[in-house]
C-alpha cells in the first residue's frame, strides 16, 4: 500500500467543492484594516514587511545574471542578512504587544497576528540564526530561505488588507501556481526551530495546478505553513512529512504528518478522548493564541464552500487523528482547473 493510498482513508473521497460555478475563492475574508492596531505596532508590521519584500526583491533582480560573486552569498549578505539582526527579531517580537495591552483584541484580529508572528516568518528567522552563528548552511537553503520571505510578504499582505493596497492587487492577476511549485519550495527543505533541524520532505501523486492566483495563494500558504509549523514544533524525530494527492476531480488531499513524542500524545489523548477534529474549533494550544487551526478550518471552509463548521469538521474537509504513533493533520483545497474563473 503506498503512502497516499493509507491516507486515502483519513476522509471520504465524495466530498465536494461546493462555491458556485466561476466562483473561485480569491483568498479574501480573512484580512482586517490597519486601523485594527495601535500605531507603533502599524510601525512594526510596515518594518518587518519591508524586510521580507525587499530580500525576495533583491533575488529577483539577481537571479539571472552572471555573477562574479556566488549567488548564495550575494543573498546571504544582502538579502537574508536583517534576518538575524538583533533590531529585526526584536521588531517581530514586539508585533501585536502594543495593541493586546489595551486588551485581548477581537478574533480576526488575533487571527491575523498569528500568522504575521508565525507563516514563513518562523522557518526564515529559524535559517537566520543558524547562519549568524556560522552553522553550516547549504546553497539550496539559502535559496529556499528567500522563498519563505515572498510567501511571508504575500501573508503579510492577505492578513492585513492595507498594509501594501497596490501589491495585494497585483496578487490578484498574478498567474496560478502548479504543485511543481510547492514540490520545489517544500521537498528536501530544511526547517530550523532554535538549535534543530527539521527535514520536510513531499510525497506528491498531483502534478496540476492548486491555486488560481497569488491571493488564493496566500490563503493556502496560510493554511499549509500552520499545518507545518505545529508539525515541526512537536515532530518526534526531527521530520515532517506533506503528502497532498488528488481525492476526486474537485479536490486535493493535504496530509501533514509527524512522529509523536510521548508527552504530547498524552496531551492530545487527554484533551480530546480520541476527537482530534476539536482542535479546529481552537482554544487548545501549548504556547499560542489556540487560534491557528480553527483559522484554517475557515479559510478551507470558504475555498471548499462549506460554510458550516460543525459540517466541515463532520464531513472531514479538515481533521487530524494518531495512526503508528504519527499525528496526522489534513485538509483539502480545491483543484484549479485551466478556463476555471
Amino acid at each position: 500500500m503506498t503512502m497516499s493510498e493509507d491516507l486515502l482513508y483519513l476522509a471520504p473521497t465524495d466530498l465536494s467543492a461546493r462555491r458556485e460555478p466561476h466562483q473561485r475563492y480569491d483568498g479574501d475574508g480573512f484580512g482586517v484594516h490597519l486601523n485594527r492596531f495601535v500605531e507603533s505596532d502599524i510601525e512594526l508590521f510596515r518594518r518587518v514587511y519591508e524586510g521580507v519584500k525587499r530580500a525576495h526583491a533583491l533575488w529577483l533582480d539577481i537571479r539571472d545574471h552572471v555573477l562574479d560573486v556566488p549567488f548564495a552569498e550575494l543573498l546571504r549578505r544582502y538579502a537574508l542578512g536583517q534576518f538575524r539582526e538583533p533590531r529585526f527579531l526584536l521588531n517581530v517580537r514586539a508585533m501585536g504587544a502594543a495593541t493586546y495591552e489595551l486588551g485581548v483584541p477581537p478574533r480576526d484580529v488575533r487571527g491575523a497576528l498569528h500568522d504575521l508572528r508565525g507563516g514563513a516568518l518562523l522557518a526564515l528567522i529559524g535559517y537566520a540564526v543558524a547562519e549568524s552563528k556560522g552553522l553550516t548552511v547549504s546553497d539550496d537553503e539559502t535559496r529556499t530561505a528567500v522563498l519563505r520571505a515572498r510567501d511571508h510578504a504575500r501573508i503579510m499582505r492577505n492578513a492585513i488588507i492595507d498594509l501594501d493596497p497596490v501589491r495585494r492587487e497585483v496578487d490578484e492577476h498574478i498567474k496560478s501556481s502548479s504543485m511543481r511549485d510547492i514540490v520545489a519550495k517544500w521537498d528536501g527543505a530544511i526547517y530550523r526551530m532554535g538549535e534543530r533541524q527539521i527535514a520536510v520532505t513531499v510525497d506528491s501523486e498531483f502534478d496540476g495546478n492548486v491555486t488560481h492566483h497569488d491571493s488564493e495563494a496566500a490563503a493556502l500558504d496560510r493554511v499549509l505553513y500552520n499545518h507545518v509549523n505545529n508539525a515541526a514544533r512537536f515532530t518526534g524525530n526531527d521530520r515532517v512529512r506533506i503528502t497532498a494527492f488528488r481525492v476526486n476531480e474537485q479536490l486535493v488531499r493535504w496530509v501533514v504528518g509527524n512522529t509523536l513524542l510521548p508527552d504530547h500524545n498524552f496531551q492530545l489523548v487527554k484533551a480530546f478522548n480520541g476527537d482530534l477534529s476539536k482542535l479546529y474549533h481552537g482554544g487548545f494550544t501549548r504556547g499560542g493564541h489556540g487560534i491557528g487551526l480553527s483559522l484554517c478550518a475557515e479559510m478551507v471552509a470558504a475555498a471548499c464552500g462549506v460554510p458550516d463548521q460543525e459540517e466541515l469538521l463532520e464531513s472531514k474537509y479538515v481533521g487530524a487523528e494518531v495512526r503508528d504513533h504519527r499525528y496526522l493533520a489534513w485538509f483539502h483545497w480545491p483543484v484549479f482547473a485551466p478556463g476555471e474563473h
